[in-house]
């Protein structure tokens, strides 16, 4: 036995996080595929269910991803009939997203997915622990947006 050090001695809270993201996108995967999603598109979903029509670049804003990972999830959800885009009439520049008729239909599997989702996340846990856990995750968010 080596006693080299690890990089899971070297970062024990990131190791754990690492493990947790990793069980936690693989129990999302399973999931929304049950309704016909990848991970994230869910999320792009959400925002123009919630938020309605709006141009490509507010959407990458508000979901906080590069453009380019947005135009290939906008073509996946485009093809699979989930979303629009347009040109909008005053700038044929800028493209507008909206979700479709059909995406509606998936509103109902993704909020019992995320549902479910959240419980799996959060069975171990006490109420006070769940409050806890979002309140330091947000921390550890913030202290990324911060750099």
């Amino acid at each position: 036995m080596t006693t080299e050090p690890s990089i899971k001695t070297r970062g024990e809270v990131s190791f754990a996080l690492a493990k947790v993201a990793k069980l936690h996108r693989h129990r999302a995967d399973e999931l929304l595929s049950r309704v016909g999603l990848y991970v994230g598109q869910e999320m792009l979903l959400d925002v123009l269910w919630t938020e309605g029509e709006m141009t490509q670049t507010e959407l990458a804003n508000r979901l906080a991803i590069q453009p380019a990972t947005l135009t290939v999830a906008l073509k996946r959800l485009e093809k699979a009939g989930h979303v629009v885009r347009s040109r909008d009439p005053e700038d044929k520049r800028i493209s507008r997203v909206q979700s479709s008729s059909k995406s509606k239909d998936l509103r109902e599997g993704v909020m019992l997915a995320w549902s479910r989702l959240e419980y799996d996340t959060v069975q171990n846990l006490s109420e006070a622990e769940q409050k806890m856990l979002s309140i330091l995750l947000t921390k550890v968010s913030d202290g990324f947006s911060n750099e």
